[in-house]
């Protein structure tokens, strides 16, 4: 579980993995055993292939379509702070920014500027049931960094597969191209939530 990214197989974008840890808080919100645990992961990717500037605008999301596949391999993080995935409550995820980091006149403005520009999903691995994590509306014209809105849903059953995958929605802005050697910073910040008396 080395990234969690943004491919865009055909046209990608986004990375990710999950893995180094912050330092766990204990919290008594009403339950004394409850553990809550700041996991924090900054990660490059490279896109594999460039999006040319056509005169239509290509929809690629919906069906959002797979960027990437991960091994969790939660245990491994989590263990030091006293549970195990198996005793998670709850995981959110807290923050996502991504920036473009090695093409300073590569801008976002091969996204269309619509009203639900970008919409990232995660998802069992061979699962069929999507769940959005995060979401940006009308992306800036000219911007080389993009600070997400986050959902706050509960995806605690994905992390307890082995496997997880990634999932991208947008739609690209026509006559707008994607340089193919761009790579994407992403930082995100997840919350675990467990209860190791479980």
């Amino acid at each position: 579980m080395n990234k969690i990214l943004l491919t865009l197989s055909a046209l990608a974008i986004i990375g990710v993995s999950l893995p180094s840890c912050n330092k766990g808080n204990n919290n008594n919100n009403n339950n004394n055993n409850l553990v809550i645990v700041p996991i924090d992961r900054s990660d490059t990717t490279s896109l594999s292939s460039a999006i040319p500037a056509l005169p239509m605008s290509l929809d690629l999301s919906s069906p959002p379509m797979t960027v990437d596949t991960f091994a969790t391999k939660v245990d491994e993080f989590i263990g030091p702070y006293g549970f195990n995935k198996n005793q998670m409550t709850k995981v959110v995820v807290k923050k996502l920014r991504m920036n473009i980091e090695n093409v300073p006149s590569q801008t976002f403005n091969f996204v269309k500027d619509t009203l639900m520009s970008v919409q990232i999903y995660v998802d069992s691995f061979g699962g069929t049931s999507p769940k959005r994590v995060a979401y940006l509306q009308n992306v800036s014209r000219n911007v080389n960094v993009l600070e997400f809105n986050v959902d706050g849903n509960d995806i605690k059953d994905y992390f307890r597969a082995d496997y997880m995958k990634i999932m991208l929605g947008f739609r690209t802005q026509e006559n707008e191209a994607m340089d193919g050697a761009t790579k994407f910073r992403v930082n995100y910040t997840f919350e675990v939530t467990a209860d190791p008396s479980k």
